[in-house]
C-alpha cells in the first residue's frame, strides 16, 4: 500500500520547507491549476490547493498538522483527515429523523421555579403583615359622595369620620344648583362650594333606605 499524499506533496514542497517556500509553492500551484485557465474541471484541485495553503500558511495550524503526520492518532484543527466511523462493517446508514432533536427535550427548571414561587409568596405575606390597616380618610370638609357628616345648628353639613358619631352620609354633592334626589336632605357644606344631598341615619345608626326618612318625618 503506497504512502498517502500529504498537503506538502500537494504544493510540491518538503515538510521542512520555510514559510516563504510554502508561499511561493502555493502561488505556483494556484497559477498552474486556476479555473480561469483550465475551466471548471480544475475547481476541485484548486479547492485542495487552497485548503493546503490555509493549513500550511498558518504557523499554528501547520504545527498541529505536522504533529498529526508524526502521530496519526493526534487530531488537528482543519486536518484533511476525516474521523473514522465506528459503525460495524456492512451496517446501513441511519435514516434521517427530523424529530430527533425533540426526543430529548431540555429539562424544565421545576425546582428553580418552585423556589421563586415560595420567595414571591413570602414577600406578599410580609407585605400584608407589615402594611397594617390603611389610614382613615382625613377630614378636610371637602365633601364628596360617601362622606359622613353631622348637621350643624345652622343646617350646614360638616364632615366627620365614619367611625365617629354622625348624622348621615352624602349621597350626591351638587355644585350646579340642581335638586337633590328624593329622600335626601339638601345641606350647604361649610366651605360654601355647593349643596350636599344627605341621606339621614335611622335610629339604629344605619343609613335610611329610600322612602323611610320622608315617611318617618310625615308621621
Amino acid at each position: 500500500m503506497g504512502r498517502i499524499p500529504t498537503l506538502y506533496d500537494l504544493l510540491g514542497v518538503s515538510p521542512d520547507a520555510s514559510a516563504d517556500e510554502v508561499r511561493a509553492a502555493y502561488r505556483r500551484a494556484a497559477r498552474a491549476h486556476h479555473p480561469d485557465r483550465h475551466g471548471d474541471a480544475a475547481s476541485a484541485q484548486m479547492a485542495d490547493i487552497n485548503h493546503a495553503w490555509r493549513m500550511l500558511g498558518d504557523e499554528r495550524r501547520r504545527r498541529e498538522y505536522d504533529l498529526s503526520l508524526a502521530d496519526p492518532t493526534v487530531t488537528s484543527i482543519g486536518s484533511s483527515a476525516r474521523p473514522q466511523s465506528t459503525r460495524p462493517p456492512g451496517a446501513a446508514e441511519p435514516a434521517f429523523n427530523p424529530l430527533a432533536r425533540y426526543q430529548d427535550p431540555p429539562r424544565f427548571p421545576w425546582r428553580f421555579m418552585a423556589v421563586m414561587a415560595l420567595v414571591g409568596t413570602a414577600f406578599v405575606m410580609l407585605g400584608v403583615f407589615t402594611t397594617g390597616d390603611p389610614k382613615p380618610h382625613a377630614v378636610d370638609n371637602v365633601l364628596h359622595a360617601g362622606d359622613c357628616v353631622v348637621i350643624e345648628a345652622n343646617g350646614d353639613a360638616s364632615e366627620r369620620l365614619c367611625s365617629d358619631p354622625h348624622d348621615g352620609v352624602v349621597e350626591v354633592f351638587l355644585s350646579n344648583g340642581s335638586a337633590c334626589p328624593a329622600d335626601t336632605e339638601p345641606h350647604r357644606d361649610l366651605l360654601g362650594m355647593g349643596i350636599a344631598c344627605v341621606r339621614r341615619l335611622t335610629t339604629s345608626g344605619a343609613v335610611a333606605p329610600l322612602g323611610e326618612v320622608g315617611n318617618s318625618e310625615a308621621g
